[in-house]
């Protein structure tokens, strides 16, 4: 069974609260979400997950679902069948576990700005000349993939 966009992000708070000691926000979480799932577009061909897609939205790039279900707490612990569950892609995981050792500490509106960059996926997508600009429009598959290709897509810290 495939894992969804909730699952993710539970892990990935977990990760961020229980090795980094980070309650990230919802800025954080949505642009950490979102290098993630470019990484996993990239390395496997194949989104991370199938239930929530990323829209253009005015801070950078969103998961509705994720956005709207996401609370800046202390997460659960992960359970014996959860860590089983994201152990079955071990370099998924792997990348997973750097990208938020990485950009945990990172403050939602240098992500913001990141996400905001000429050439990013969400930048192409927004100032598109052939479709004109518009918020909530998904951003495409190809886009992001090959954004997450090139070694450059890194957040300057």
């Amino acid at each position: 069974m495939e894992l969804n966009s909730l699952e993710y992000v539970k892990l990935i708070a977990w990760i961020a609260a229980f090795k980094h000691r980070v309650i990230l926000n919802k800025t954080q979480m949505q642009k950490l979400l979102f290098m993630c799932y470019g990484q996993a577009l990239a390395m496997e061909g194949k989104p991370l997950f199938a239930d929530d897609t990323p829209k253009a939205w005015p801070f950078g790039p969103v998961f509705p679902r994720s956005y709207k279900r996401y609370e800046e707490m202390m997460p659960s612990d992960l359970s014996p069948e959860e860590k089983n569950r994201f152990a079955q892609n071990i370099p998924i995981l792997q990348m997973i576990a750097r990208t938020v050792a990485e950009y945990c500490h990172v403050s939602a509106t240098r992500l913001s700005d990141w996400s905001h960059s000429k050439g990013s996926p969400w930048w192409n997508t927004v100032f598109d000349p052939q479709d004109g600009s518009a918020w909530n429009r998904e951003i495409p598959l190809p886009r992001i993939k090959t954004y997450f290709q090139n070694e450059n897509w890194r957040v300057g810290i």
